[in-house]
């Protein structure tokens, strides 16, 4: 069955003092979802199980990245994690400064 693609939402996280990936990862992810809100599935009377997102990340490290904490922070539909390499780091003194983005896309299977 085809799908249709419903909203894609990208945002930015950093990780300040740790130099760590994962939570840079997120920081981008949560600050995305803050941006969606999805009232169609009640309108449509849709179950919101139905969706498939898939979250691509980008930082300094991919393997860095704990891929389940990521997929933890979704709450609804099937979720696919994808990783690679990209974002940022940014040297401030002593310490690096860690720079994640991240885009989320939610697709439906067409009716």
């Amino acid at each position: 069955m085809t799908e249709q693609r419903l909203i894609i939402e990208m945002a930015q996280g950093v990780d300040l003092h740790g130099r760590d990936d994962t939570k840079a990862a997120r920081r981008a992810v949560e600050q995305a979802l803050q941006g969606v809100s999805l009232p169609i599935f009640g309108t449509l009377g849709l179950h919101r199980d139905e969706m498939r997102v898939v979250v691509h990340i980008g930082v300094p490290r991919p393997d860095a990245v704990d891929v389940a904490v990521i997929a933890g922070l979704l709450p609804y539909g099937s979720v696919e994690v994808s990783v690679e390499r990209g974002g940022m780091d940014v040297p401030v003194d002593d310490e690096v400064h860690v720079m994640a983005v991240a885009a989320l896309e939610v697709f439906l299977s067409k009716r």
